[in-house]
């Protein structure tokens, strides 16, 4: 089970936007039909900045996403978040 201590650092776009769907979609579920706006509004929020970084990542260099992901995962490890490989 993915929690909020896990970070996944990935370069492959087309899986980070199929991941990113399937994430939602078990969120969406997991909170049911009765959540309240406010939870609802946020998640939105959430997809939607998701939504436009998946189209910026398109169009950026594929080495400068992989630095940033390392970058990120480094970051989640000093942390002592989780790292999924």
């Amino acid at each position: 089970m993915i929690g909020p201590k896990h970070v996944r650092a990935r370069a492959n776009m087309a899986e980070v936007a199929a991941q990113l769907i399937h994430d939602f979609r078990v969120l969406r579920e997991a909170l049911g039909p009765d959540m309240s706006p406010e939870v609802d509004e946020a998640l939105a929020g959430v997809e939607t900045h998701c939504a436009v970084s998946i189209r910026v990542m398109a169009k950026t260099n594929p080495s400068k996403i992989r630095d940033a992901a390392m970058a990120e995962e480094i970051k989640a490890r000093i942390e002592g978040r989780e790292v999924i490989e």
